[in-house]
């Protein structure tokens, strides 16, 4: 998967010690959300939002993370298989940017194309049954997504 670079900053190296990273998959009807450990090696799934209008889901993304110190979120970015953007990732890009807005954090995107199809797959050859796939896909993907930045970063140091 390559990532789609926004920043000339890593995001990683802007942040404070007790700072960790969110990550958010973001789907028309859900949003997968999972979080970094303070090292910034290992990304955690923590739960999915049910989608309720923009303004009702960060008030709901802010009740789940309420606990974390927040650094900054990385938002997976659909990108078409062409590699060219298309209306979903407009959507997403405005998501991202009333997320910005609404946490006062910087938002940095990753390409999230096959992440939804990878943990599938993972999940169904380690015997999961469909029905706890559909629970888990979305809050898997944030951490798939998530895991994929901060290994770019462990890579890169």
């Amino acid at each position: 998967m390559s990532p789609v670079i926004e920043k000339t900053n890593n995001l990683i190296e802007r942040l404070h010690t007790s700072q960790i990273l969110v990550g958010l998959d973001v789907g028309f009807k859900t949003i997968g959300i999972a979080v970094s450990d303070r090292s910034y090696t290992i990304a955690t799934p923590l739960n999915t939002v049910l989608r309720k209008g923009t303004k009702k889901d960060l008030i709901k993304l802010k009740e789940y993370l309420i606990e974390y110190e927040i650094g900054g979120f990385i938002t997976g970015l659909p990108i078409s298989l062409d590699g060219s953007e298309n209306e979903q990732t407009n959507k997403i890009r405005s998501f991202s940017g009333e997320l910005q807005s609404y946490f006062s954090l910087p938002v940095e995107f990753w390409d999230e194309r096959y992440s939804s199809d990878v943990i599938f797959k993972e999940m169904r050859n380690s015997d999961v049954s469909t029905t706890k796939i559909k629970k888990k896909l979305d809050q898997q993907s944030a951490a798939y997504i998530l895991q994929g930045y901060l290994d770019r970063y462990r890579n890169n140091i």
